[in-house]
């Protein structure tokens, strides 16, 4: 009896696995989710939780779907940034994350992400940032 009862643990957990796109992580869902988790661990150190701007080490990015590059007036952007004309849209966004330094020579973010779909689902949680 024990034994059933496990193992019909064992399959609803693998149930549960699948149909959350192979996330074992309680709550975890794909898109929106996975860019949130993926944003926090790799952006809101400087970004802020949530992209509130945080301690101010780089610029808010809460509504920056459609925001000016280097356009926000409370934030002192690189000259690299400033440079640039246009706005956040998901590509322009996709060329920034992917490589800065390609995207604008000389911009202060370090940090990249060279996975496509990584990038995709962190730009799909920033356009839920309103």
């Amino acid at each position: 009896m024990v034994r059933a009862f496990l193992a019909s643990l064992a399959v609803a957990g693998a149930i549960l696995t699948f149909s959350n796109g192979g996330s074992a992580l309680s709550g975890a869902e794909p898109g929106h989710g996975r860019g949130e988790t993926l944003f926090e661990n790799r952006c809101a150190r400087c970004h802020g939780l949530g992209g509130d701007g945080g301690d101010g080490l780089a610029p808010p990015l809460i509504g920056v779907m459609g925001r000016s590059i280097a356009g926000r007036s409370d934030y002192v952007y690189s000259d690299a940034l400033k440079a640039k004309s246009g706005i956040w849209s998901p590509d322009t966004l996709n060329a920034y994350i992917a490589n800065p330094q390609a995207f604008a020579p000389g911009a202060e973010m370090e940090v990249n992400s060279p996975d496509p779909n990584e990038r995709e689902a962190i730009i799909d949680y920033l356009k839920t940032l309103r």
